[in-house]
């Protein structure tokens, strides 16, 4: 009914492009697991991964990857040389669901070492989430100012999905259920902050392979994704439309919008081997992983350096820590207790 709005947001960011494939899980994928047509899409998306030449750019807001997806990215890892793995995700202070980030935050040390991912999780008041929302411009009652004079509700943004937190610290969406936090609480509540403002969450799944081809679709790589979601998606082979998805992308890991995971640098390099031999075997728990001491930390960038790979050299240099769980307003013990108790609620209830 308006088209000038049509123009702007629709029109004027239109691209044409190449071939474009519809791929789309079927219900018997659960009924049947065994039945390898009703896999399509996510067979698809695992070939893409695994045909990786030089660099795959991935977006999830849940970084919990399945077996499948840890043997590709593992044996990509092992290629000489390996295709560089850029992975823009949620932070602890920035995701609505909890549960999920203490697997993904337990395995840091695979993601790292095995597969070799540059992991940037978002920062809950990003620049770009922030710019995002505001262009999405679309009127409806859940962005309807409250009595307070915020708004409410989630936002699509040019390229990117993102959540935003209302005025009384809910997400959109998250209703009131028995959940991780005893009977009152609810199974997404985000963690407190120690900022005050609007806070998002990243909600894109997408995927760029070597500047080839591009995904965007619901898949998360995870196992529910794998074995139990009817996942879909578009798979687009065009160059140009998979140069502005990776730069919508790569934006987001853009220090300004998020933190860098990288290892940490031991202050007693004897002690450190020590903490790092229990972390491995702690890791492998199957439901409580006790020890505190992680391999790895977020870290921000320090005025006047310019961005670079966690693995770079001189990152140490460039790079301050910035604590596990930057800008959650609980103490360190506190959030390794309640990522325990959210990991020991059972992994099928998670996954």
């Amino acid at each position: 009914e308006d088209p000038d709005w049509l123009e702007l947001h629709l029109i004027d960011n239109s691209l044409r492009t190449g071939k474009v494939d519809y791929f789309s899980d079927l219900p018997a994928k659960t009924d049947d697991p065994h039945k390898r047509s009703a896999h399509i899409f996510t067979a698809h998306l695992m070939r893409m991964v695994a045909d990786a030449k030089h660099e795959v750019i991935l977006q999830t807001p849940y970084l919990v990857m399945s077996k499948h997806a840890r043997k590709i990215f593992e044996r990509l890892h092992k290629d000489v040389p390996p295709p560089r793995i850029i992975v823009s995700t949620n932070s602890l202070a920035s995701t609505d669901a909890f549960a999920v980030y203490a697997l993904s935050f337990k395995h840091r040390k695979r993601y790292l070492t095995k597969f070799g991912f540059e992991i940037h999780e978002l920062k809950p008041h990003a620049d770009s989430a922030a710019e995002a929302y505001e262009q999405a411009n679309v009127w409806d009652e859940d962005f309807a100012p409250t009595d307070h004079g915020t708004h409410r509700g989630s936002a699509a943004g040019k390229n990117v999905k993102l959540d935003a937190e209302d005025d009384r610290g809910h997400f959109a969406g998250t209703a009131r259920r028995p959940g991780l936090f005893g009977s009152n609480g609810r199974r997404n509540r985000p963690a407190p902050l120690q900022s005050t403002g609007r806070r998002f969450a990243l909600h894109a799944k997408s995927l760029v392979v070597d500047d080839r081809f591009a995904m965007v679709g619901s898949h998360n790589f995870d196992p529910r994704s794998d074995h139990y979601n009817t996942e879909a998606g578009v798979i687009v082979y065009d160059p140009r439309f998979a140069t502005e998805l990776r730069n919508s992308i790569l934006r987001d890991t853009q220090p300004e919008n998020a933190w860098v995971i990288g290892a940490r640098r031991p202050t007693v390099p004897v002690l450190g081997g020590i903490s790092q031999l229990i972390g491995d075997v702690s890791e492998k728990l199957p439901l409580f992983d006790l020890w505190p001491f992680r391999y790895a930390t977020s870290y921000d960038l320090k005025p006047g350096c310019t961005p670079m790979s966690p693995f770079d050299p001189a990152f140490y240099s460039c790079y301050k820590p910035v604590g596990d769980f930057p800008d959650v307003a609980l103490s360190p013990k506190s959030v390794i207790t309640r990522l325990i108790t959210a990991f020991g609620a059972g992994v099928k209830g998670i996954l």
